[in-house]
């Protein structure tokens, strides 16, 4: 006699329902999105900036939707910081 919520009455399909051996194509997956770009171009470094609060909230509004970081880095290489001078 089974019980009500039994599972001893569901069998395992003989034949599976999804193909084993699927084409080759659908095994491969297309690339998505932009292409990655090389180490040399990474920023992979990072630095830690500390500011105080009246700073930091100055930096928030002058930021706006972009991240304080980006308007950062951009007005670093405005002003030629990462420029080099031999």
């Amino acid at each position: 006699m089974t019980k009500k919520n039994s599972l001893t009455a569901f069998k395992k399909p003989v034949s599976p329902i999804l193909p084993i051996d699927g084409p080759a194509e659908a095994n491969v997956r297309a690339r998505t999105g932009p292409k990655p770009k090389p180490p040399s171009e990474k920023r992979s470094h990072r630095v830690m900036l500390s500011l105080t609060p009246s700073e930091a909230a100055i930096s928030k509004e002058k930021a706006g939707l972009a991240g304080e970081a980006t308007v950062i880095m951009a007005f670093l290489k405005e002003h030629g910081y990462f420029d080099i001078h031999e």
